[in-house]
C-alpha cells in the first residue's frame, strides 16, 4: 500500500466510509431482526457505540453523553492508580520468532490479564485513563460512592496484585514465563483538561506517582504520604514521602456501582455516538466501522520509529488558567505537526519529571522513511514559535526497531498501543536527554545524518541492555541555498540513450509530410522517459511545420467524457480560461462555421462535449445518444482535416492509460481514418493489457521505452551536470539504485545538490560530500518524497494544494483556494527553480503543470485524508460559485471534488447531472460511473 500519509485527524465527527474503489459497499438491513427481535441496524449501531466508548475514559463518556459542559480545566481531588506488570516484554520478544502466530498469542495473553484487571478497577469505581503497553493508569474520585476513593483504590490494588500472583506462570509455545505486578497510589489533586478531541492529565501528583512506582518491588503497593494519612493503618514508611502497604489481613470492602448513571449512559450512548468519535483517530474510527470487535489476530510485530517527547515548564497547580491555554496551544501544535509528517499521536502520558507525548511513525501504515519523518517532526517541534515563546522545555528521544502493535484491554476499556524493547529504549533515551535536546539511537542516525548536522555522544548504559548504546545529538537541519537550483537545467539538453527511437520519430514525420498518415505509440513504465521523448518529438514537429494539438488524460478523469479532446477542441476554437460563456459560445460558432456552414445545425452536439449549452436544432432534437456520439467523432475529425489543408497535423494524447472510454474510441476512430492524410497521431501511455485497434494498423509504430544501459545512465548524469567525469562511488550508486530509470537519475542528482553532496564552484558542478555515507530510497516515488520532505513549509504546502487540482492547474484557481497569497507567489517561483513544476504563459492566462506526473501523485499521497477532503471541497465550492456560467463544462469535476470532499449532498446532485450529460453523448461507461457515485453519495447521506 502506498504512503498516504497518516490520518491523525481527530476533529472530524462521525465515521468515514471509503469509496467503492477501496472496498465493497456494506449495507445494513433496515428491517431485519435478530433473535431477540431487535433490528440488526440498531444492533450494529450499538456495537459500534460500545467499541467507540471502550477507547475513552468514563469521565469523557459521561460528560459527552449526558451533555455536560466541560470546564476549561479541573483540579480534581483524586487517587491515581498505576499498575505495572513486568514480564510481557521478554515474552513478546521470544514469541516474535513465531511471526503472526506469536503476535496473536501475545495479544491473547496480555488481554487474558488485562480483562479481569480492568473489571476489578471498574468494579471499585476506578476510571482507566490509559495503558502503557504493560501497565494501567487509572483515577479514583469520590462522586456518589459510599466508600472513600482511597479505600476503593487500595482494594483494587490488592485484588489486581492477588489475581496476577494466582496466574503468574504462563505456558507459551516458546516456553514458560513469569508475570509479576506492583502498584503505586497517590492521593491529592490532579490537573485534568478535556481537549474536545483528546484529554490531558498532569501535575505534581501524576509525576509523584511515576516516581514512587519505580521504588516498588514485585507484589508491593506503595503510596504517597497524603494517601497514608487518610487510610492511616497498615503502612510502613520506606523512605521520604513513600509508604508501603504491609497489612495483608484487612477485611475486604463490599463493592458498589453507580447503577442509575450506568443505566442512563447505556441508553444514550448509541444515540449520541457522534459526541465521542472526535476523540478517536480516523483510522480507528474506520476500523470500528468495518469491524466493531477486536481479537488477538489484530496484533502484529512491525518495524516503527517511536518518539518520546517530554515537555515541562507548565505550572498546573499555581497557574491553572494559564496552563489550560498552554496545553491547548501545545496540543494543537503537537497534533498538527505529527500529522504533517505522517505520525500517529499515540497518547499524552505522564512521567516522573513532567508530561510526555508518544508519537509513532510507521504504524498503523508502514513508511519507508519513518526515521526521517520522526526526526523532522522533532526538529520542527523544538523550533516551533509557540513552544519557544511560551518557554515550554522539550526533551526528545527517537529510536527505531521492531515492536508489538495492536489493541490492548477488553471490551470495557482498550487502546491501540506499541510495546517492546525498542519502545522501552526510546523512553530511556528521552529521559536521558537534556532540555531542548533531540537524542537519537544509531538506527535512526544511520537514516537521517544526511539531513542534519549532529554531534556524537559517549555511549550510555541503559536498563535492559547488555552493551552500551551509541547515541547522537541532532543539531541544525542542513540547508542548501535555493539560488543553486535556480540555475538548474530542467533536463539534459541532449536526450540520452534514445537515438534509435528518435530515428523512428524522424522517419514517421517524413512519411506524414508526404501525405501518408502515421500512428506513433510511445509506451513505458513511470519515470522511464516518455514525457522527455515526447518533448523531443514536439521539437522535431515544430521544425517540420506541423500544427500540434495536445490533450492530457488525468488519473481521476476516467469518468470525464472526452477529457483530452476537450483540451484539443479548446485549442482549436481559441478558447481561454477566463472567457465568459458568451465568448465561448461565440468562438465555438465561429470555429464550426469556418469549417463548414452546415455545421451550424450541430452546435448542441459539440456544445454538450464542451460544457456549453446551445438550443436544440431540428437535426439534433430527436437524435439518440449513439448517433450524437458518432457526429462528435465525425465533426472533430472534420476540424482536424480543415487544419490539415494548410499544414500537416499532429494530435498528441498523453497518459492514454487513464483515458475515458469515449476518448479512447475517438482515438481509434481517428486512427482508422488517417492512412492517406497528413496526420501523425501520437499516443503516450504506461503499458496497458488490452490491445487497442490503433496498435494493429500497418501504419502504426510502437516505441517501447526500456531502462538505460549502465553507460547511458552515467552519460545522463554527465549531461545533467555538464561534467566530464563522475567519482567511482557515485557511478556505482547510480547504477545500483537507478536501475536505468532516467527520472530516478534526474531526481537523484537534484537530491544530491539539495543535500550538499554536489555543489557549484565557479559556475561548475562538483562532487563535494562522502557518497559512501549517503542513504537513498530504492524507488522513484521514494526519492521524490525525499525531495518534497526537504521543501520549506510553504513550498511543500503549495505543492500539496496544487496536487489536488491535478497535473495542470490555472493560476487563478490556486490563487483562490490558497489562503496566503504572498508565500504562494514565492513558493510557486521556488518550486519552478527546484524543477518540480513548470509555468506556461498564454495570451490571457498563466498555467502551471507538474514536470512529472509522479511528482503530483506523490505530493497528493502525502496529504492527510482530512486535508485532502478540505481542499477538494474548497475547490468544488470555488468552481461552483465563481465559474457558475461554465457549470456544464465542470459537472464531472464538481462531482469528483465534492465526492472526495465528502460533501455528499452536492456530490449526489452533480454526479446525477454529470451522469445524464455522459449519457447524452453516449459515454455509457462514464455515465454508469457517475450514477454509481451518486448511489454511494445517497447511501452515505442515509447512513448519517
Amino acid at each position: 500500500m502506498k504512503y498516504r500519509g497518516i490520518k491523525n485527524t481527530k476533529k472530524e465527527e462521525g465515521m468515514k466510509k471509503k469509496t467503492k474503489k477501496d472496498k465493497p459497499t456494506r449495507k445494513i438491513k433496515k428491517t431485519g431482526k435478530n433473535k431477540k427481535g431487535v433490528s440488526t441496524k440498531k444492533t450494529e449501531i450499538a456495537r459500534r457505540a460500545s467499541a467507540v466508548s471502550s477507547f475513552l475514559p468514563q469521565k469523557i463518556v459521561y460528560s459527552k453523553i449526558l451533555a455536560q459542559k466541560s470546564p476549561d480545566f479541573e483540579l480534581l481531588p483524586a487517587v491515581l492508580f498505576y499498575g505495572d506488570i513486568s514480564g510481557f516484554t521478554s515474552m513478546s520478544e521470544k514469541l516474535a520468532k513465531l511471526g503472526k502466530e506469536g503476535a496473536e498469542e501475545v495479544t491473547k495473553i496480555i488481554n487474558h490479564f488485562f480483562e479481569p484487571l480492568i473489571e476489578i478497577i471498574l468494579k471499585w469505581g476506578g476510571d482507566i485513563l490509559g495503558f502503557g503497553g504493560d501497565s494501567i493508569l487509572a483515577v479514583f474520585t469520590d462522586n456518589k460512592w459510599k466508600h472513600p476513593k482511597e479505600l476503593r483504590a487500595l482494594e483494587a490494588a490488592k485484588q489486581t496484585i492477588n489475581f496476577v500472583k494466582k496466574h503468574e506462570r504462563i505456558e507459551t509455545k516458546k516456553g514458560r514465563f513469569q508475570i509479576k505486578m506492583h502498584t503505586a497510589l497517590t492521593s491529592g489533586k490532579v490537573y485534568f483538561k478535556d481537549l474536545n478531541n483528546d484529554f490531558f492529565i498532569g501535575g505534581k501528583l501524576a509525576n509523584q506517582l511515576i516516581n514512587i512506582v519505580e521504588k516498588a518491588k514485585a507484589g508491593e503497593i506503595v503510596t504517597n504520604a497524603a494517601f497514608q494519612k487518610i487510610v492511616k493503618e497498615g503502612f510502613r514508611k520506606t523512605e521520604k514521602s513513600i509508604w508501603k502497604w504491609i497489612n495483608k489481613k484487612t477485611k475486604p470492602l463490599e463493592p458498589e456501582t453507580e447503577k442509575e448513571i450506568l443505566q442512563t449512559i447505556q441508553k444514550k450512548v448509541s444515540s449520541r455516538i457522534e459526541t465521542l468519535t472526535p476523540y478517536l483517530t480516523e483510522w480507528i474510527r474506520e476500523r470500528i466501522y468495518l469491524k466493531p470487535t477486536f481479537d488477538p489476530k489484530d496484533g502484529e510485530h512491525r518495524k516503527v520509529t517511536t518518539v518520546f517527547l517530554h515537555f515541562t515548564g507548565i505550572s498546573y497547580e499555581k497557574e491553572p488558567e494559564k496552563s489550560a491555554f498552554l496545553i491547548k496551544g501545545f496540543y494543537k501544535t503537537l497534533s498538527e505537526t505529527s500529522e504533517k509528517y505522517g505520525g500517529y499521536l499515540n497518547k499524552l502520558d505522564v512521567s516522573s519529571t513532567g508530561e510526555r507525548a508518544i508519537i509513532v511513525f510507521g504504524f498503523p501504515i508502514a513508511l519507508e522513511d519513518d526515521e526521517k519523518r520522526a526526526a523532522l517532526f522533532a526538529y520542527e517541534m523544538l523550533n516551533n514559535p509557540f513552544i519557544k515563546s511560551k518557554r515550554i522545555g522539550l526533551r526528545i528521544g527517537i529510536n527505531s526497531g521492531f515492536v508489538f502493535s495492536g489493541p490492548v484491554g477488553s471490551d470495557l476499556r482498550r487502546e491501540y498501543t506499541v510495546m517492546g524493547d525498542a519502545v522501552n529504549l526510546t523512553a530511556r533515551i528521552a529521559s536521558s536527554a537534556r532540555k531542548d535536546e533531540i537524542i537519537v539511537s544509531e538506527s535512526v542516525f544511520n537514516k537521517v545524518f544526511g539531513f542534519f548536522d549532529y554531534s556524537s555522544i559517549a555511549p550510555r548504559e541503559f536498563k535492559g541492555k547488555k552493551e552500551k548504546v551509541r547515541l547522537y545529538r541532532l543539531l541544525q537541519k542542513k540547508r542548501v541555498a535555493k539560488s543553486l537550483l535556480s540555475k538548474w537545467l530542467s533536463e539534459s539538453e541532449k536526450i540520452v540513450g534514445r537515438e534509435k527511437d528518435i530515428e523512428k520519430i524522424k522517419k514517421g514525420i517524413k512519411t506524414v509530410k508526404k501525405g501518408k498518415g502515421q500512428i506513433l505509440a510511445i509506451s513505458g513504465e513511470a519515470g522511464i522517459g516518455k514525457s522527455r521523448l515526447t518533448q523531443e518529438l514536439i521539437k522535431h514537429l515544430k521544425k517540420s511545420g506541423f500544427s500540434i494539438f495536445e490533450g492530457d488524460c488525468i488519473s481521476y478523469g476516467s469518468a470525464f467524457s472526452y477529457h483530452p479532446w476537450v483540451d484539443i477542441l479548446t485549442d482549436f476554437f481559441g478558447i481561454l480560461p477566463d472567457d465568459s460563456m458568451k465568448e465561448r459560445k461565440k468562438k465555438i460558432k465561429k470555429g464550426m462555421v469556418s469549417v463548414n456552414q452546415k455545421l451550424s445545425q450541430w452546435f448542441p452536439v459539440i456544445g454538450e462535449v464542451m460544457g456549453v449549452s446551445f438550443p436544440e436544432t431540428s437535426l439534433t432534437k430527436f437524435l439518440d445518444a449513439k448517433i450524437k456520439k458518432q457526429r462528435v467523432f465525425d465533426i472533430t475529425f472534420d476540424f482536424m482535416k480543415f487544419v490539415a489543408k494548410k499544414k500537416p497535423v499532429s494530435i498528441i494524447i498523453e497518459d492514454l492509460h487513464w483515458a475515458d472510454t469515449a476518448s479512447l474510441e475517438l482515438v481509434n476512430y481517428i486512427g482508422r481514418n488517417i492512412k492517406n492524410k497528413p496526420f501523425l497521431l501520437v499516443v503516450v501511455y504506461r503499458p496497458i493489457k488490452k490491445k487497442e485497434e490503433f496498435m494493429e494498423k500497418d501504419f502504426s509504430t510502437l516505441i517501447t521505452l526500456k531502462e538505460l544501459s549502465k553507460e547511458n545512465s552515467l552519460n545522463l548524469v554527465k549531461n545533467l551536470l555538464n561534467i566530464k567525469d563522475i567519482p567511482q562511488d557515485f557511478k556505482k550508486l547510480t547504477i545500483e539504485k537507478s536501475q536505468g530509470n532516467p527520472f530516478y537519475i534526474e531526481e537523484l542528482v537534484k537530491s544530491l545538490i539539495e543535500q550538499g553532496y554536489v555543489a557549484e564552484e565557479r559556475g561548475k558542478w562538483k562532487f563535494t560530500g562522502d557518497i559512501k555515507k549517503l542513504q537513498l530510497p530504492d524507488t522513484v516515488e521514494a526519492i521524490i518524497l525525499n525531495r518534497i520532505d526537504r521543501l520549506d513549509i510553504y513550498e511543500r504546502d503549495v505543492l500539496q494544494v496544487a496536487s489536488v487540482l491535478g497535473r495542470e492547474f490555472d493560476d487563478f484557481i490556486i490563487n483562490a483556494i490558497y489562503p496566503h497569497i504572498t508565500p504562494l507567489k514565492k513558493s510557486l517561483k521556488n518550486l519552478q527553480h527546484l524543477d518540480l513544476i513548470k509555468k506556461e504563459k498564454g495570451k490571457k492566462q498563466i498555467r502551471y503543470f507538474f514536470k512529472h506526473i509522479l511528482t503530483r501523485e506523490v505530493a497528493y499521497e502525502t496529504l492527510s485524508y482530512a486535508r485532502r477532503r478540505d481542499l477538494h471541497k474548497k475547490t468544488g465550492t470555488y468552481i461552483e460559485d465563481e465559474l457558475k456560467d461554465r457549470r456544464e463544462e465542470f459537472l464531472g469535476l464538481l462531482s469528483y471534488h465534492f465526492f472526495e470532499g465528502k460533501d455528499f449532498d452536492k456530490s449526489l446532485l452533480y454526479s446525477v447531472e454529470a451522469g445524464e450529460k455522459a449519457k447524452r453523448v453516449y459515454a455509457n461507461e462514464e455515465a454508469i460511473e457517475f450514477f454509481t457515485r451518486a448511489i454511494e453519495s445517497y447511501e452515505q447521506l442515509e447512513k448519517h
